[in-house]
C-alpha cells in the first residue's frame, strides 16, 4: 500500500462490484482517489477514508472523458466495461464502443497529451475458450469463443501493443470466477456464486445443468483486490503483459452447488438439495473447464491467493445474513 502514498488513482468502474472493494482498499491510503463511472453524483462511496476521494461521472467510451480525468493520474485501474449476457437483442456494436474503445481512447490519450500512468487493466479467463489441459496459465492459447471475449483480448493487444512502442506501462489479468462480499452492496448478485448462496439463504432452488461435471476456478474478491493493488505497484516491472489470477483450485459446478447447499443448511438447520434440468441450452463457453496456474504472477510479485474455498462460501453467507438483517 506504500507505493499508493501521495500518488492520484483513477478507478473506472469505481463504483461496481470489484471497484468498489478496490476503493475500499485504496480509501484507507493518504492518496487522491478517483472513482469515474455513469452512475448519478449521490451513488455509492467509501463509507471512511484517509484518501482523497472524489467521484467523477463519465462516459469511459467518449474521448474527451479520458482527457478530462487523466491530468495527474499515477495509477488507472480500468474496470469499467458492459458485462455480457446471453440474449437474442445482444448487440456487439455497442459491446465493442464500450469494452474496446475505452482502452484505445484511453491509450490515445497517454501518447498524444504525455501521461503516463501505470495501467491494470480488468480482463478474463474466459479468452481461453475450451481449454486443452489443466491447469491453465500464460502459455495457454486463446480461444475467445464470445464477442465479449474478443473484445477483451483486442483491449490487451492495444496495451500491449502502447507498452512496447510509447512505453506506456500495463499489465492485464485475467480473472477467474470473482466471489465474496463487496463494499457496494447492489453489485453483488451479478457474480455467479455470490447469488447462489443468496439463493440458497432465501430458500430458492438451486439447479445444475448439462455442464454440472465442468471445472470452475473461483477466486474470493479480497484475493483479487490484492492481485490487482499488487499489480499496479508493480507495473513497470513487471515480465509479463499478462497474469492468470485465481485461486488455483478447482471444483465441478456440481460439487460447488452441493458445498453451498450444506454450508447453508448448516447455517439453517434445513437439509437443501440440488435439482437437475438438462433442458436448459448451454452455450459453448459454459461447457469450459478451468482451474488457474498463477506461478508466474507469484513469481513475479509474490502474491497468493489466501482465501480457502469453504472459509469465503461461509463469509459470504455471513455477509449476505448480515445485509439481510440490517434490512429488517
Amino acid at each position: 500500500m506504500d507505493a499508493y502514498q501521495g500518488h492520484t488513482i483513477l478507478i473506472t468502474g469505481g463504483r461496481g462490484y470489484i471497484g468498489s472493494a478496490l476503493a475500499e482498499a485504496l480509501a484507507g491510503v493518504d492518496c487522491k482517489l478517483v472513482l469515474l463511472d455513469q452512475s448519478p453524483e449521490e451513488a455509492w462511496r467509501p463509507a471512511a477514508h484517509t484518501a482523497d476521494v472524489s467521484v467523477r461521472v463519465g462516459d469511459v467510451s467518449l474521448r474527451e472523458t479520458w482527457e478530462s480525468v487523466l491530468p495527474e493520474v499515477d495509477v488507472v485501474f480500468h474496470l469499467a466495461a458492459r458485462e455480457y449476457f446471453y440474449r437474442s437483442d445482444y448487440d456487439p456494436e455497442r459491446d465493442y464502443r464500450l469494452n474496446v474503445l475505452p482502452i484505445l481512447h484511453l491509450l490515445e490519450t497517454c501518447r498524444l497529451d504525455n501521461h503516463q500512468p501505470r495501467i491494470v487493466f480488468a480482463s478474463s479467463a474466459n479468452l481461453y475458450g475450451l481449454a486443452d489441459r489443466l491447469p491453465v496459465n500464460e502459455t495457454t492459447r486463446d480461444d475467445p469463443l464470445t464477442m465479449w471475449a474478443i473484445h477483451k483480448l483486442t483491449s490487451e493487444r492495444y496495451l500491449r501493443l502502447y507498452t512496447e512502442q510509447f512505453g506506456i506501462d500495463s499489465v492485464s489479468l485475467r480473472l477467474a470466477n470473482v466471489y465474496g462480499p463487496t463494499a457496494r452492496w447492489s453489485t453483488m448478485d451479478r457474480m455467479v456464486l455470490n447469488r447462489i448462496v443468496r439463493m440458497a439463504l432465501d430458500g430458492e432452488p438451486i439447479v445444475t445443468y448439462t455442464n454440472r461435471d465442468c471445472i470452475r476456478d473461483y477466486v474470493f474478491l479480497d484475493d483479487v483486490v490484492s492481485a490487482f493493488l499488487v499489480a499496479g505497484a508493480c507495473c513497470g516491472s513487471a515480465p509479463s503483459p499478462v497474469y492468470v489470477i485465481g485461486s488455483g483450485e478447482g471444483q465441478s459446478i456440481a460439487q460447488m452447488w452441493q458445498m453451498i447447499a450444506d454450508r447453508v443448511g448448516a447455517y439453517s438447520g434445513k437439509a437443501l438439495s440440488v435439482g437437475r434440468d438438462d433442458s436448459v441450452k448451454i452455450e459453448p463457453l459454459e461447457l469450459r473447464n478451468f482451474v488457474a496456474d498463477t506461478g508466474l504472477f507469484e513469481d513475479a510479485t509474490g502474491w497468493k491467493p489466501m482465501m480457502k474455498l469453504e472459509q469465503g462460501i461461509d463469509r459470504t453467507m455471513r455477509a449476505i445474513i448480515s445485509n439481510l438483517e440490517r434490512q429488517l
